[in-house]
């Protein structure tokens, strides 16, 4: 055998040994764990009531003309009133979160 054919084969070796090192540290290595993680993000939803009215109040009814009497049940009225229109809109504020 001549020198350039064993300098050749000693490449061929040593690139046969390239190659299976590669071949056997591929294999030695563990498969990825996969892991589900759930995320909880608050995600803004459309919020789909109907509006709610504003009624007809006592005291636009009044007129500074009328005697202090009426105007005082007229407001007291509405507070009464102004009460139920909260409690409503709290209630579609509620709805909504």
């Amino acid at each position: 055998m001549t020198l350039t054919a064993r300098i050749l084969l000693a490449i061929a070796w040593v690139l046969v040994a390239i190659v299976l090192a590669m071949l056997f540290s591929g294999c030695s290595t563990a498969p990825p764990v996969i892991e589900t993680v759930i995320v909880e993000k608050p995600v803004p939803v459309p919020c789909r009531i109907p509006p709610i009215a504003r009624p007809p109040f006592e005291v636009d009814r009044v007129s500074p003309t009328d005697d202090m009497v009426t105007i005082n049940r007229a407001l007291r009225a509405e507070i009464e009133q102004r009460r139920g229109y909260e409690i409503k809109l709290e209630a579609g504020v509620k709805a909504c979160q």
